[in-house]
């Protein structure tokens, strides 16, 4: 593309100009119509909001200290982090009316990795690994003020610190709360600062966590009762691969690369077979799906997953049952641009409609890295994007 500008260049361009932004970022403007709950946000609607966030963002002391790269990452995980409310803001039947938001933050990350994948990414030559830090920072901004809230606060950091720098995390909380005008402003700084601290004291403010082994690091995101330093005894006996990625991504070319020897079970095969269309319900393809693996785990015989598994429910099942076996789930996410998503379908003896990929895309739970035995983030060749 003729106008292509690396997202650093570009953001310094404007001066972090929120409203010199907002021109380019359309979306946004939408936000001016939602509206808040005044106990939280007197500051008035959630377009007025972001712009006192993004403020705050530029205005702290902290700044000047960030890269470029973290610069821009943090920024656009401020414009962005409550996109999500645009279809989640609602009046609560419970709450004497009052206005809440319920999971504005998965629809927000949801949102902003659409509009990234289809749009931002190609124009602003944004890395995969950038896009995907920002992603989940719109996620997790909430987990400053509300950590200590969770069923295992420390899990929960060492969870998010997977997928983020908790230093961005804090700087993107902090700027929440700075952002609204609210009787506990006082009280919720108090809490983020103490997030900081306890994300210190866990060990996990500047780095990942490092665990024992693999196995432990397993068991510590499932089991959530683990510490990591103990060196678990690892009970796994043989690999399991799990496909993840849209479809025309590549897996079928990298299975053949990477696993030539190995079974395959494929929904797409299974759909062939059966005679199931892809717009019919796939329960019977995965009933047969699992069939077909419970033959592989009673033999401990590793093998391929083959299916777009975008939805997390779906893999989480998957895992379980064959976590169950003994088997070390690897997961292999494929990605490729969307453009090339595109050329690929239309030489595709099997094509898939355009609106059935764009949904796929809406409705993506990006892989986590804290899924499966092993993850990894690759593009068709077999290169590492992540």
């Amino acid at each position: 593309m003729a106008d292509q500008q690396r997202l650093e260049d570009f953001l310094e361009q404007k001066e972090y100009c929120f409203d010199a932004l907002l021109v380019e970022f359309r979306w946004l403007e939408e936000l001016e119509d939602v509206m808040q709950d005044s106990t939280w946000h007197r500051e008035g609607n959630v377009l007025e909001h972001t712009r006192r966030v993004c403020r705050a963002v530029v205005s702290g002391e902290d700044w000047k200290d960030l890269n470029r790269e973290e610069r821009a990452v943090l920024y656009m995980a401020a414009m962005f982090h409550d996109i999500g409310k645009k279809s989640c803001t609602m009046r609560s039947a419970e709450e004497e009316g009052r206005i809440i938001s319920p999971g504005h933050s998965i629809a927000g990350m949801k949102r902003f990795r659409e509009l990234c994948y289809k749009e931002l990414e190609e124009r602003f030559l944004i890395p995969f690994a950038v896009r995907e830090e920002i992603a989940w920072l719109i996620r997790y901004h909430g987990l400053p003020l509300l950590f200590m809230e969770k069923e295992s606060p420390a899990v929960s950091l060492v969870r998010a610190r997977e997928s983020v720098r908790l230093k961005l995390l804090w700087l993107l909380g902090r700027a929440d709360v700075l952002g609204r005008e609210c009787s506990d402003k006082t009280a919720a700084l108090e809490t983020v600062e103490y997030f900081r601290a306890y994300a210190g004291e866990t060990g996990c403010y500047d780095e990942r966590i490092h665990f024992a082994n693999e196995y432990t690091r397993f068991c510590y995101f499932e089991k959530q009762t683990i510490w990591p330093e103990e060196c678990l005894y690892d009970t796994t006996k043989f690999d399991v691969y799990v496909m993840a990625g849209l479809p025309l991504a590549g897996k079928d070319t990298y299975i053949q690369e990477n696993f030539p020897h190995l079974p395959v079970i494929s929904l797409d095969d299974i759909r062939e077979e059966m005679g199931v269309r892809p717009s019919e319900p796939s329960g019977p393809v995965a009933a047969v799906a699992r069939e077909r693996a419970k033959g592989f785990l009673r033999t401990q015989t590793p093998f391929v997953w083959n299916a777009t598994n975008l939805v997390l429910d779906n893999r989480q099942k998957i895992c379980r049952l064959c976590s169950n076996y003994g088997a070390r789930v690897n997961i292999r996410y494929l990605e490729v641009p969307y453009r090339e998503v595109l050329r690929r379908n239309t030489v595709r003896e099997r094509s898939v409609p355009v609106d059935v990929i764009n949904r796929m895309i809406r409705r993506l739970d990006m892989v986590e890295r804290t899924e499966g035995f092993r993850v990894s983030f690759q593009q068709n060749d077999g290169r590492r994007i992540k």
